[in-house]
């Protein structure tokens, strides 16, 4: 399929579209080839490359059921995970994945929720800050970084002025050399308005006049961002979907400011969701000579 890019078996069968859907039947370890270089970047250390196929595996096993009604397991982008060509896998990616054969990471004797993010600007995220779900004891807010850094950093960073220090100050965490690691953002209201009514949550009469994160978690990130206009109508941003809509914020780890009216700066850090492995902090971790356990262990505390 595709050039032998894909080598099978295949299997054609109909769907709920009245359309056809092809299923390439794959086993585990294979269908790592084609999804830990494009998660983390083939030139990842290889401590890196292996905390990323055993959070690719967990992750597999733990969402194999998603697509159940359908009669397949995952699906090939990032809805799951990405899944391209697996012959772009080079030896030191196989060994990774060889190196961990069979490996996940579990608690409570099950596959935990494996998720993971590029950047999560110092300071990691619990994974109700970035879902509505369940607090879990392996993803909680931590900062990233070493411990003499981690002990000058004024926490909560819920408050407002902690993380305005936070995110000014030079900061010696993990992972710190990523572009997105401290970014800024400008919004105008016509984009925002365009934004919120794309995503169907207001009618294109919405024009924002006021913008309020008015809940944050204990990581600093933005958990309630409230949008009012100038009839004093007001939407309500939460957790994730505050990414979802507006699309250019790299993170939910930010600070919003009024400019001049109708125009915000939005100053952050990190690109993703926060929660779980930060890739360029495992990758800084490996070129310091961390081995792929004690990443993981990092990460995952408990698991």
């Amino acid at each position: 399929w595709e050039n032998g890019i894909y080598s099978g078996p295949f299997s054609i069968q109909s769907d709920a579209y009245g359309t056809w859907t092809l299923v390439e039947h794959v086993p585990i370890e294979r269908y790592l080839n084609g999804v830990v270089p494009y998660e983390i970047g083939a030139n990842s250390p290889e401590a890196a490359l292996a905390a990323q196929a055993v959070l690719a595996r967990t992750w597999a096993i733990a969402n194999s059921h998603r697509f159940k009604v359908d009669g397949y397991n995952l699906c090939s982008d990032t809805q799951c995970q990405v899944y391209k060509d697996p012959s772009k896998a080079d030896q030191k990616i196989k060994r990774a994945i060889k190196t961990t054969a069979g490996k996940i990471l579990t608690w409570n004797q099950k596959p935990i929720n494996t998720v993971y993010h590029a950047t999560n600007g110092g300071v990691m995220a619990s994974i109700d800050e970035a879902w509505s779900t369940q607090p879990v004891p392996y993803m909680q807010m931590r900062l990233d970084g070493p411990k003499d850094w981690s002990r000058k950093v004024d926490l909560p960073l819920s408050s407002e002025e902690h993380l305005k220090s936070f995110l000014l100050s030079e900061s010696e965490a993990f992972g710190s050399d990523h572009p997105l690691f401290r970014w800024n953002r400008t919004l105008e209201s016509y984009e925002i308005s365009k934004q919120l009514t794309q995503a169907q949550k207001v009618t294109s009469t919405f024009y924002p006049k006021k913008i309020d994160a008015i809940s944050r978690g204990k990581s600093g990130r933005v958990t309630s961002l409230k949008i009012e206009d100038n009839s004093g109508a007001e939407i309500l941003l939460k957790l994730d979907d505050i990414r979802r809509v507006l699309r250019q914020l790299p993170s939910t780890l930010f600070v919003v400011n009024e400019i001049k009216e109708g125009k915000w700066r939005f100053s952050g850090g990190g690109y993703g969701h926060g929660a779980g492995m930060s890739q360029s902090g495992a990758i800084e971790l490996a070129k310091n000579g961390w081995t792929t356990k004690q990443i993981l262990s990092h990460y995952y505390p408990k698991t």
